[in-house]
């Protein structure tokens, strides 16, 4: 799910900003200014558009190791009247190349976009491209700012300030229509996380109509994101019920939290799921210590044995659950 809609890529944004601040920049005559090494970060974007807007279709550097062998992500596409197209295939597309940062300069990622854009795209879609690439790149800079300002916290009024503070910023870079293809999912998401958490910290509500609640927020998203949403809430029940458990929690905790992130119905038949595999273990404890009995039995010849475990085996379980018992006792080690 791309990072589940990105969220936010912010690691791609804290190397690039990171680099911004300690790669020496080039003089346009092409020699090194020893002391531009420490300049502010708010020198950077004179640096892009330089490279952006006045070098000669360059030659991409080499891409970087961990893109060779993959597929680009994204595309770039132009209207019937030669404008450029406005989609995520275009975020899909920068961020990519983007995700080398720390891996590759700046300069060289530039390089390699800007001469994909040059050798895909005609005028005016040349120049606009362009110069969304460099907009974007403005704005991973501001947003490793910004986040300076908003340090992860608990606090949900601090999370919506920098949700509603990253919003701006977007607005203040793109226009609507870029606006809507490159953060539409993605701000869709985030204010999801943030209604859901404010029904869970609501003191008013009990477990089971934060449950009710939150399932209902989950309903009114859009079907697309509704089936994205699933593979990621079922890797975070996983995550934490584990985690719960191997902290003492009793089945009560467990159902609490089962409610918030999947609903009253999941809850249900993941429960009865529960009471399946607890009745599983209790019969295979079960067969497993007669069969030890059987085994440390003194007197019985070697095939006798093998008699009476088959026996037990075939009275205690049916056809596939003695085929799911011999799969098991395949995959252990040999005695």
């Amino acid at each position: 799910m791309k990072a589940l809609i990105y969220l936010p890529l912010l690691a791609a944004a804290l190397l690039l900003g990171w680099q911004l601040r300690h790669e020496p920049q080039q003089q346009a005559s092409g020699t090194a200014n020893a002391n531009t090494a420490s300049a502010p970060i708010q020198a950077a974007p004179d640096a892009f558009t330089t490279l952006l807007r006045t070098a000669p279709e360059p030659a991409p550097a080499p891409q970087a190791a961990s893109l060779r062998g993959t597929e680009v992500d994204g595309r770039l596409q132009s209207n019937a009247d030669g404008s450029l197209l406005i989609s995520d295939q275009l975020r899909h597309l920068f961020d990519y190349y983007l995700s080398t940062a720390g891996e590759q300069s700046h300069a060289q990622i530039n390089a390699q976009v800007q001469a994909l854009i040059t050798a895909s795209l005609q005028e005016p879609a040349r120049g606009q491209a362009l110069d969304l690439f460099q907009r974007y790149l403005d704005y991973q800079q501001q947003l490793v700012q910004l986040e300076q300002d908003f340090p992860a916290a608990a606090d949900l009024d601090a999370l919506w300030a920098r949700q509603e503070a990253v919003q701006r910023l977007r607005a203040g870079l793109f226009s609507s229509e870029e606006h809507r293809a490159f953060f539409a999912g993605e701000e869709l998401y985030n204010r999801f996380t943030l209604e859901r958490l404010s029904i869970l910290r609501n003191p008013d509500l009990s477990d089971a109509d934060k449950a009710y609640e939150v399932e209902a927020l989950r309903e009114r998203l859009p079907e697309d994101m509704q089936a994205l949403l699933v593979p990621q809430i079922h890797q975070d029940l996983r995550e934490q019920t584990n985690a719960l458990r191997e902290q003492g929690a009793d089945a009560a905790e467990v159902r609490a939290l089962r409610l918030s992130l999947v609903g009253p119905e999941a809850t249900d038949r993941l429960e009865a799921l529960d009471q399946q595999r607890a009745a599983w273990q209790q019969r295979l404890s079960a067969f497993n210590r007669e069969r030890e009995a059987i085994l440390n039995q003194p007197g019985l010849a070697d095939s006798d044995r093998a008699n009476a475990i088959q026996a037990l085996l075939e009275e205690r379980f049916d056809r596939s659950e003695q085929l799911r018992i011999s799969a098991l006792e395949a995959r252990q080690p040999t005695r």
